[in-house]
């Protein structure tokens, strides 16, 4: 596991429009599973493509110890798929069985390679994820969309590749799919990077790695640990916002007070210049060493504003960097109200009776009109 790896070097990309999406990225990628987090529109799914081979960067390259399996956000079922098919071993298993019926083909024995138990281990790997109800034939339509993500995986499982890449892989699973998905993840022994906002699940990552406007960073751990450290760098980056309004705050003042402090002096010399009654020439000469010297501060102001404005809009950049990742836990979906049954011209005197039906709610007549009661 040590020797896997999948490095990035200055990678870029450019959307069709001419906008640059990320640029200069450098990150190497191990054995360990690894979290992608980033704001949605960052380019998460484009970068897991880049990793996976899928697409070409503008600029640098991306180097692979091995081969790359890559799920996208939705499993995509053919109107004849299978679940063999789903799992990328159709071929396989199709040529396997028409040399177990005396096939000689050279084409069909370069199909099954060395893998000559590839119907035992799919049935396996059926098993171990609890969907030995499946059979490799079973139609890929008859699945739901969890049982689809996971037979996909079990496919990956199957291809031996170095790195296994998905992206939100329990986007749109009820609760015990995305626990089984989980359970599969947690098998797998090579390198994994998973794209998702799902906070359980890169909660059992070991690395998580954030993809924002001012490239990659890496944080070892799992997400508590990116959630706690992120919290940290971001309440730092609120105080150094504070303090870069508060040090313009003084600058500005301490620059008012010398601009004040210098129109007093030139006041003073032009009102002593006429009370000594100078001479014109001497006085317009006064008048323009003043000129020059209030130029030459203004022009010292204006950069130094410049620069403090600089410092503010770079720190508040810094913040909006450090703003929070949406993240999502499993969602309980609460108990629907369904019409199962309606009374009409129901008329009983007998509580017990209302009592076995066992009603959420009854209805009253009162002078004010009808009123529903919780029972």
């Amino acid at each position: 596991m040590t020797n896997i790896h999948l490095v990035l070097n200055d990678v870029s990309y450019v959307l069709p429009d001419g906008r640059t999406l990320f640029s200069g990225l450098n990150e190497a990628f191990d054995g360990r599973p690894t979290g992608l987090v980033g704001r949605n529109g960052v380019g998460k799914t484009v970068l897991a493509r880049i990793l996976s081979g899928l697409l070409k960067p503008s600029s640098g390259h991306c180097v692979c110890s091995g081969t790359v399996h890559y799920l996208g956000q939705q499993v995509i079922l053919s109107d004849d798929s299978t679940v063999a098919g789903l799992a990328g071993v159709k071929h396989a298993l199709d040529a396997l069985g028409r040399i177990e019926s005396g096939s000689t083909a050279a084409a069909d024995f370069d199909a099954v390679g060395d893998d000559w138990d590839i119907r035992q281990r799919l049935e396996h790997e059926l098993q171990r994820s609890h969907l030995s109800y499946l059979e490799a034939d079973t139609p890929a339509s008859t699945l739901s969309g969890g049982e689809a993500m996971r037979v996909a995986l079990i496919g990956a499982m199957l291809s031996k590749a170095e790195f296994l890449i998905l992206d939100e892989p329990s986007n749109h699973l009820d609760r015990p799919n995305r626990q089984a998905l989980l359970e599969q993840l947690q098998r797998w022994p090579r390198g994994l990077i998973v794209v998702s906002h799902d906070r359980q699940l890169l909660e059992s990552m070991e690395r998580i790695v954030e993809l924002s406007s001012g490239g990659l960073r890496s944080y070892g751990g799992n997400y508590s640990f990116y959630a706690q450290t992120r919290a940290h760098e971001r309440q730092q980056a609120l105080q150094n916002l504070n303090e870069r309004k508060l040090e313009r705050q003084r600058q500005d003042q301490a620059m008012r007070k010398q601009r004040e402090r210098q129109e007093r002096r030139q006041a003073r010399g032009n009102r002593q210049g006429k009370e000594a009654n100078q001479a014109k020439v001497l006085l317009d000469q006064q008048k323009e060493r003043s000129e020059v010297s209030s130029g030459t501060l203004r022009r010292q102001h204006d950069a130094r504003r410049a620069q403090l404005n600089a410092q503010v809009r770079e720190a508040a950049r810094q913040v909006e960097d450090e703003a929070q990742i949406t993240l999502h836990g499993i969602p309980v979906a609460p108990v629907a109200r369904r019409h199962m049954a309606e009374l009409d011209g129901v008329v009983s005197h007998d509580d017990s009776f209302l009592d076995r039906l066992e009603l959420t709610d009854r209805l009253f007549g009162t002078d004010q009109g009808w009123r529903l009661e919780q029972t």
